[in-house]
């Protein structure tokens, strides 16, 4: 199950960041149930035909807002809470929100978009994000790794000017395994700012040359020894996301 891959065995902050799969994850984990009540939120933005599906909390006032999320969770097992709507989009909650509301609810695991994305499947992090809440007991960086071989440009790739800075290459080139590892690993790579245990999550696998790029880059990320405890490989988006491999580091 995709709850015992990424090693969630207590409730807590859980923020996703980096490309290509961070909604697909959260909507699987809260399918999965995890045994505890869930709270859905983000620090930035998504998208509000991604959220219709949770019960949804929109309110922009802490006070009201965590009553109205603990009323919530006693009918059902999980919510949404966003600050307010804005066209097509929901406004999150601020991390010191997201730090209060874990303290207020010790038993529940709260699932935090720490970043966007823009549909693309790399990308790496301005100085500005992730937003990361102080109490996040484990970061989940993912990267889509279907951008194999496809050119770097911005229909794949958010922050193309960043990401090319990291890897060293030019707009155009092929994207290599090697390349989605040292977005991994670097400094302003996806786990900037990052709290807690570290997860690497490569979405989107599925044939052989995926998994074998896996593999190296579950090599690469070990030797560089900055702390990533372990990579998991999925298949499948929304609510149906699965692991495929685990590789404990």
């Amino acid at each position: 199950m995709l709850v015992d891959a990424i090693g969630l065995k207590q409730p807590g902050v859980v923020a996703c960041v980096g490309a290509g799969g961070k909604t697909s994850l959260v909507q699987s984990l809260v399918a999965a149930g995890l045994g505890w009540p869930i709270v859905v939120t983000t620090t930035t933005k998504m998208f509000y035909r991604q959220i219709t599906h949770y019960p949804l909390v929109v309110i922009d006032n802490f006070g009201t807002g965590v009553a109205q999320v603990i009323q919530a969770l006693a009918k059902q097992q999980q919510v949404a809470w966003f600050s307010r709507q804005a066209g097509e989009k929901v406004i999150g909650i601020p991390s010191d929100w997201v730090d209060k509301l874990a303290a207020a609810l010790p038993g529940a695991c709260i699932l935090v978009e720490a970043d966007g994305a823009r549909h693309c499947l790399i990308k790496a992090p301005t100085a500005q994000e992730p937003v990361i809440p102080v109490s996040t007991m484990r970061t989940v960086g993912v990267v889509n790794i279907s951008a194999l071989e496809q050119p770097l440009s911005p229909a794949n790739t958010h922050r193309l000017e960043l990401v090319t800075h990291i890897i060293n290459k030019q707009p155009g080139e092929p994207i290599t395994w090697l390349d989605i590892a040292k977005l991994a690993v670097h400094q302003q790579g996806i786990f900037q700012y990052a709290r807690g245990s570290k997860v690497l999550l490569l979405s989107g696998s599925g044939d052989k040359a995926a998994r074998q790029a896996a593999k190296q880059i579950a090599g690469y990320v070990k030797a560089a020894e900055v702390g990533i405890d372990r990579i998991v490989v999925t298949s499948g988006y929304g609510v149906a996301m699965q692991p495929s491999e685990v590789y404990n580091l």
